[in-house]
């Protein structure tokens, strides 16, 4: 009888249909391909060449261990999107055919230390720009660039990383001139793959510049830039000055030959020449109008000398106050006395 009835219960079993079971610690090759509480296959990634952990998705128990999975900055493998990872350079080598590039920590490629060669699209060592190369954003540019979308090239990063286009951020080491550009904010890439610096100059630095030659867009070319006439209190020929003081300094009477009339003044801002005053109505005093070095000496009031103070006593308030004159150096008789 219990024989009977033990056959019964075995034949009424249902056979359960198996399914996953994802977490539950036991992987089931069956079904599963992965148990995220069984470690078996934590060396996935490493059978194949990668040094990292794979995982186990905890949901579906799906292994991860593709390439995306498995790579990893700072493994020595490049894969997946990295450019390099360590000595794995992908066998990029530099574009002028001579050194090799080396792997920057984020997984790029760094050019900088290769033999720049203008066109291949790579900037490196002293190019600053590759008219052929583009970039959309910033991740497009390298370390200490940013996309200045305007001209679609990474620039020199400036304050609050924005795009520094002022030339005092650029060398002038084409051009031989051994100080930094004081003016002008550079132009685009030139096929000599630097910027253009057509607007780039030295007007402000307080010293008068000869004429030289810079290279300008779009060819790269070098030309001539005029030599300043003006910069600070400089003046390149003072003739220039007087004939623009003129009209701001106006006498009673006609001066004699010996007279010579300077006032304040301005560059422009090119150094090119003298900036208009806004007014002209205040007067000469307003304009600083003033005899220059050898002038007649105003305070004898010989006929044909505007009523003008030496430009020196403007300079030294003790000469101004004793109107100091000094004797021409002419030998002649009677003596003239002239400013100082």
């Amino acid at each position: 009888m219990m024989v009977g009835l033990s056959a019964g219960i075995v034949a009424g079993c249902l056979e359960l249909e198996r399914e996953v079971s994802c977490g539950d610690g036991w992987w089931d090759p069956q079904h599963e391909e992965c148990d995220p509480r069984d470690d078996s296959h934590l060396d996935e990634c490493r059978k194949r060449g990668w040094k990292r952990d794979a995982t186990c998705d905890p949901v579906t128990c799906e292994l991860r261990a593709s390439e995306e999975d498995c790579a990893m900055c700072g493994d020595g493998v490049a894969s997946h999107t990295e450019e390099c990872d360590g000595e794995d350079l992908r066998g990029t080598t530099c574009s002028a055919g001579v050194g090799l590039p080396t792997c920057r920590s984020d997984c790029t490629l760094d050019h900088s230390m290769c033999p720049p060669v203008c066109g291949d699209d790579i900037v490196s060592g002293a190019e600053e720009c590759e008219p052929t190369a583009s970039c959309a954003t910033d991740d497009d540019c390298p370390l200490g660039t940013v996309c200045y979308q305007a001209f679609g090239q990474c620039v020199a990063v400036g304050e609050n990383f924005a795009p520094n286009l002022n030339c005092g951020a650029y060398n002038n080491e084409a051009i031989g001139v051994d100080k930094p550009y004081t003016s002008g904010t550079i132009d685009r890439c030139t096929s000599e793959c630097l910027f253009g610096r057509n607007d780039c100059g030295f007007c402000g630095d307080g010293v008068l510049d000869p004429s030289y030659k810079d290279l300008v867009f779009p060819t790269g070319e070098l030309i001539e830039f005029p030599s300043e006439k003006c910069d600070g209190n400089h003046v390149a020929d003072q003739q220039q000055l007087v004939n623009y003081c003129a009209p701001l300094c106006p006498s009673d009477s006609p001066n004699n030959g010996d007279v010579v009339v300077l006032c304040d003044f301005e560059c422009n801002a090119g150094c090119s020449g003298f900036a208009p005053p806004d007014n002209i109505a205040p007067g000469p005093d307003a304009f600083g109008c003033c005899l220059a070095k050898g002038s007649p000496c105003p305070k004898f009031d010989t006929e044909g000398v505007p009523d003008f103070p030496c430009c020196s006593w403007l300079e030294n308030p003790n000469w101004l106050a004793d109107e100091k004159c000094v004797i021409q150096e002419t030998g002649a008789i009677p003596v003239v006395f002239v400013c100082p």
